[in-house]
């Protein structure tokens, strides 16, 4: 009994994983930017969006479902995580 039925090249669970970290590589690197040089934050905020969005898009296109899938996962990951810190920080600095 084969473990790859009809040879479909869909990736091994080591891509997604790859995609999964690649994500949340992007979000750890913009947290240390944020606390090393906050003036270039937004700049790389506006890179790292593009950059997630961009990621899934072209694993896909290149036929690498599972790298595909882990980088949906990880942008997602991302959203509720900045989101997140961002509301922290709203909260801490309106005093609320």
């Amino acid at each position: 009994m084969s473990q790859n039925p009809g040879n479909k090249k869909d990736g091994s669970l080591k891509d997604f994983w790859l995609g999964l970290g690649i994500s949340l590589g992007i979000y750890l690197l913009g947290i240390l930017i944020l606390f090393m040089n906050a003036s270039i934050f937004f700049g790389y905020l506006c890179i790292a969006i593009i950059g997630l969005i961009l990621f899934p898009i072209i694993s896909f296109a290149t036929k690498r479902n599972r790298l595909g899938q882990g980088a949906l996962i990880g942008l997602g990951l991302n959203v509720l995580l900045f989101t997140a810190c961002f509301g922290i920080l709203i909260t801490n600095f309106f005093g609320g």
